[in-house]
């Protein structure tokens, strides 16, 4: 998730396990490690594209390296501030839980995240929260606001109502992992109903809110996708037909480039060829930027296929994340979260 809400669950996370002891120290240090694993971006100059999208939410964010570093890093805390008498383990012990909650945020969203590693580098989502929710956000950081101003006149309230905004946005993503559960049962039926038989399905929450939702479903080289609101009141869903052109891709297979882009993708991709003769694959996961609202937005997430002296693709280019904000889309994004 972004980095804003990475910190202040981090800094939340902290105040609950040591604000009694160590004072603002404990929310300002889970703020610093919340942040951490998304520190791997540094190393995105150094390599080249290809690397760069498998080393992203890679070591960093798997199970292994908060086990491994949260010793160290509460050992190194400690030296810090050795005159309060915290000791090493109750850092350690802060380190490694924030941290896991790091990973665990970043997990239900839909970019992937490698917890596995170093045994497994699949990229594990479970799509049920966009990257950036206030719904999610808003809770943990009235909370902790309110603990930091309330720490030394009303320490018991302050703790209260830290642990209440963490426990309002923990029941909130796990609102998100149950309506999600819905949702897809609401794709895969209403696709069933239409066109019979389906290879792969996807739901993800379309924008900042676990009330609307893109389906994605192939069928052999077509990618069917649809909107659904909770709050609408037909599930039989209107799907549109993107052409995958496997075909302009497939040559490739084997080479460096395609290798990373099937990966990440899982699928989900369009590819196509310019006027100037450049394959372009656009990741369909991240959507549009009319947020699949008008039917003339472009694909946020392309990826311009490039090609080496041999003709092989071994590197791409890819194009960062945009939406369109202008106040129409915004006007007819919110009706349609409420089915209309």
């Amino acid at each position: 998730m972004d980095s804003i809400t990475q910190a202040t669950l981090g800094a939340a996370v902290g105040e609950a396990l040591l604000g009694k002891k160590a004072g603002y120290r404990a929310a300002a240090w889970g703020a610093v490690l919340g942040t951490l694993p998304d520190l791997d971006i540094l190393i995105d100059p150094f390599v080249d594209a290809v690397n760069e999208l498998y080393f992203h939410r890679n070591f960093t964010h798997s199970i292994i390296f908060a086990l491994a570093t949260a010793p160290v890093f509460g050992w190194l805390i400690d030296r810090f501030h050795i005159k309060l008498e915290v000791g090493w383990l109750r850092w350690a012990n802060l380190s490694f839980w924030v941290i896991f909650t790091h990973i665990l945020i970043d997990l239900p969203t839909t970019y992937g995240t490698q917890i596995l590693q170093p045994f497994t580098n699949h990229p594990y989502a479970l799509d049920s929260i966009f990257i950036i929710d206030p719904l999610f956000t808003l809770p943990l950081l009235t909370g902790l606001v309110g603990a930091l101003v309330l720490r030394r006149s009303r320490p018991d309230t302050a703790s209260l109502l830290n642990q209440a905004g963490l426990a309002i946005a923990t029941l909130y993503m796990l609102w998100g992992l149950g309506i999600k559960s819905h949702v897809h049962s609401v794709f895969q039926e209403s696709f069933k109903n239409q066109y019979g038989y389906f290879e792969q399905i996807k739901s993800t929450p379309n924008g900042p809110t676990t009330f609307l939702w893109n389906g994605y479903i192939i069928k052999q080289d077509t990618l069917y996708h649809s909107l659904y609101s909770i709050f609408d009141e037909s599930t039989d869903l209107q799907f549109e037909k993107i052409p995958r052109n496997s075909h302009l891709i497939q040559p490739f297979e084997g080479d460096r480039a395609y290798e990373a882009l099937m990966w990440f993708s899982r699928g989900y991709y369009s590819m196509e060829e310019t006027d100037e003769g450049d394959l372009i694959l656009y990741d369909l996961r991240f959507g549009r930027d009319d947020l699949w609202l008008n039917d003339t937005g472009d694909y946020v997430w392309g990826n311009r296929i490039i090609l080496d002296e041999t003709g092989d693709a071994e590197m791409f280019e890819a194009y960062l994340p945009s939406f369109d904000v202008r106040s129409r889309n915004l006007k007819a994004f919110w009706h349609r979260i409420w089915g209309k």
